[in-house]
């Protein structure tokens, strides 16, 4: 008998060094751009999905940032702003005419870093309703006509899986 032959083993390695690199260019691929954003034409009824995963990098406590603007122009106002601040609190705003109105802060926070959560806006008569991983978490009155905001955009520490409008 001849010498037993090793190259099975080392094919099954570069297979597996193959499957592990597809593996994180596939969770590459599957994520969204940061900032993003999306054209939306609101109406009652209306809900948007954002499904993704808090980062933490040098050791500061990542942000998370969804607006409803009324445009794509930086400057453009802003109907709902809604900022998570992780391990502190959430704050929301609106933005028209060139200043910032009245903060509303809750001194709650769902999110976890490095944790993956879901977080959903339904668009009501009078005001938004937000939903953190399927549970109601707050409310924010309707400051801007529903029918002016034409842009979502999504920023932050955050790697973004998913945002669906439906």
């Amino acid at each position: 008998m001849g010498r037993p032959s090793f190259g099975h083993l080392l094919q099954t390695d570069s297979h597996t060094q193959f499957q592990q690199g597809r593996k994180a260019q596939m969770e590459t691929m599957d994520c969204l751009p940061n900032p993003y954003q999306q054209s939306v034409s609101l109406a009652v009824g209306f809900m948007v999905k954002i499904m993704g995963n808090l980062e933490s990098s040098c050791g500061k406590n990542p942000e998370l940032v969804v607006d409803f603007c009324t445009g794509i122009e930086e400057d453009s106002d802003i109907a709902f702003h809604f900022r998570v601040y992780t391990n502190s609190m959430v704050v929301m705003n609106s933005f028209q005419k060139g200043g910032w109105q009245e903060e509303k802060r809750m001194f709650s926070d769902p999110f976890m870093p490095g944790q993956p959560f879901e977080l959903r806006f339904l668009v009501l008569e009078n005001e938004y309703k937000v939903f953190v991983n399927n549970e109601s978490f707050c409310q924010f009155a309707h400051r801007l006509p529903l029918q002016s905001v034409k842009m979502l955009k999504v920023k932050g520490d955050t790697v973004l899986t998913s945002v669906d409008t439906f």
